[in-house]
């Protein structure tokens, strides 16, 4: 227990220690929690990998594959910064960027949709097939650069929001659940869950988005700054989107760690797993957000 608060202390005093940097540096890009963003991503993707059986060739292709992905997102998201200037290209070049980063996450969302889908089997042989395949896996984890693409693009609030709302969303289903917790949510998955966790798992976001969504920049058109509108009723509905979505992208990662036969992703973060087990709530809630906000453009 000891060693789990260390070390969850250690990761926000990380996390808090790059958003500082972050946000004392308005007119430059968010540098520091991307990088935090990029080691998450492509350790998330390695350790998908891993425990689905790739082998070693595998794995190799996957993580060049995941970083050229990771980098074009990126560079999606550079493109379209409108508080800093860090290309001199054509409007030919940022467009065809921009557009590459749209394909990528249209990918992202349809390998974790995808995956969602596969919930109402249980865990099997189809979900490990699934978990060594780099169509699936390279998509699937590096759907978290869809968050890199919102910070280089300047809007550092909306995913610290994102972030944090979706992360409460974690926070309530577990202590609804241990407190309240007697009906099995889904036992063949995850059988630490219960319906009165995800209650829980609801209304934290709801409250926490009133509190740190309203007003959050959404997107730059064309020069037209569009805002989160509906004030706190309104931040409140669209946390109570991203919790039911974080439940979904949860019990999903589950499935894959079940169907595989193991517990933790990872021991880095000892009782915490691994990378992509500190990301399980966001591998579908950010290319989500990241595609709503293009919507709304």
């Amino acid at each position: 227990m000891v060693k789990r608060t260390l070390i969850g202390a250690s990761l926000l005093g990380l996390t808090l220690g790059a958003w500082w940097f972050d946000t004392s540096r308005p007119s430059s890009p968010a540098w520091a929690l991307t990088a935090l963003g990029v080691i998450l991503t492509l350790g998330a993707l390695h350790e998908l990998l891993s425990i689905g059986g790739a082998n070693g060739q595998q794995r190799n292709v996957g993580l060049a594959v995941g970083v050229a992905w990771v980098f074009v997102m990126m560079l999606g998201g550079a493109s379209q910064a409108t508080n800093y200037e860090l290309f001199t290209s054509s409007n030919g070049w940022v467009e065809f960027m921009r557009g590459a980063g749209d394909v990528l996450t249209a990918g992202s969302a349809f390998a974790g949709l995808y995956l969602a889908s596969q919930l109402r089997h249980g865990p099997g042989k189809s979900v490990v097939q699934l978990s060594r395949s780099l169509w699936f896996c390279v998509p699937y984890a590096a759907g978290l650069s869809c968050l890199l693409t919102l910070l280089l693009s300047g809007r550092l609030e909306l995913v610290i929001g994102v972030v944090l709302v979706a992360k409460s969303s974690d926070i309530g289903a577990y202590f609804a659940g241990r407190s309240f917790g007697k009906r099995k949510l889904a036992p063949s998955i995850s059988p630490g869950k219960t319906v009165e966790g995800l209650v829980g798992g609801l209304v934290l976001p709801m409250v926490v988005a009133a509190f740190t969504l309203p007003g959050v920049v959404l997107t730059v058109s064309e020069g037209v700054q569009v805002n989160l509108s509906g004030g706190p009723w309104g931040a409140a509905l669209h946390g109570l989107i991203i919790g039911a979505v974080t439940v979904v992208s949860d019990l999903s990662e589950s499935l894959v760690k079940r169907s595989c036969a193991v517990k933790d992703s990872g021991t880095l973060f000892g009782e915490s797993g691994g990378f992509l087990d500190l990301a399980d709530s966001l591998l579908l809630v950010a290319p989500l957000v990241l595609a709503y906000t293009a919507v709304v453009s």
